[in-house]
């Protein structure tokens, strides 16, 4: 397919760079690069960005990180109606979607805004390939389908780590996940059906709202045990080993002097 003649440097004022060996390593900031999409998926991006900018308490970023947006093949990317988000930085803070274990509240509040603005979005926990980024393309409607693993697992991900109600996350959406949700929605004062297009949104400004609220800028040892604990269950899972990492992680979090020490700090 042919390559769009409109391209980018940047988005919202902000540099958007590639960090892809051997141009520059994953996870880095990258280098400067030209991004070709079609002219109204650029807007669509500026649109967002610009949402993303106000919702996050840090602001706009300093850089973008994009592994690649037009590519000739089949798909979205060959439209130049597609772009793979690798990681943002803040002053503040970093967002490095490798790292989605040990930060699930900062990813789904950043891909919650993402997903206003974009139907198809394929996260960490799509598959074993988008782990290392946010693929986001407008082939599909802004709005929830209960037969959409995607937008299944987003969800999922959502109610147990944004709004604590605790769901398998398997990517079906069954009686569990149907009855979590609806205790989500009345939490966010909507008696809507998700499946409506409004309550879909409303939903998700109201995930990265909460997802951000939980944001700080320095993060407490409770919150670094946490997230450990997150990283072992999303790595380590079905590996033989994990029972005895999990163990001596437990004799050591729930030791005497360890509970004092953790008491100290605000919950």
């Amino acid at each position: 397919m042919s390559r769009p003649d409109n391209f980018f440097r940047e988005i919202t004022g902000v540099p958007i760079h590639y960090a892809r060996p051997p141009v520059a390593p994953y996870g880095t900031r990258g280098k400067s690069y030209s991004f070709y999409t079609t002219a109204a998926f650029e807007q669509k991006l500026t649109i967002c960005f610009e949402e993303l900018w106000v919702t996050c308490p840090f602001g706009a970023a300093e850089i973008v990180t994009s592994a690649g947006t037009w590519v000739d093949k089949p798909g979205y990317h060959g439209f130049g109606r597609a772009i793979d988000v690798d990681a943002i930085f803040w002053a503040e803070r970093d967002f490095v979607t490798l790292d989605y274990p040990s930060d699930p509240a900062f990813y789904l509040g950043i891909e919650a805004v993402f997903r206003k603005h974009f139907g198809t979005v394929l996260n960490y926990l799509y598959n074993a390939a988008h782990r290392d980024h946010l693929h986001i393309d407008d082939g599909t409607e802004v709005a929830f389908y209960s037969s959409s693993q995607s937008r299944t697992f987003f969800l999922q991900a959502a109610l147990t780590h944004v709004f604590d109600i605790p769901v398998i996350i398997d990517g079906i959406y069954g009686n569990q996940t149907e009855a979590a949700t609806k205790e989500a929605l009345k939490l966010v004062g909507s008696s809507g059906n998700i499946e409506n297009k409004r309550t879909w949104k409303k939903l998700l400004s109201s995930i990265a709202e909460a997802a951000f609220e939980q944001i700080s800028g320095e993060l407490s040892p409770p919150e670094l045990l946490r997230r450990l604990y997150h990283v072992i269950e999303a790595e380590l899972a079905g590996v033989e080993s994990r029972k005895r990492i999990e163990t001596a992680l437990n004799a050591l979090a729930n030791h005497e002097e360890t509970q004092k020490w953790l008491a100290a700090f605000p919950p």
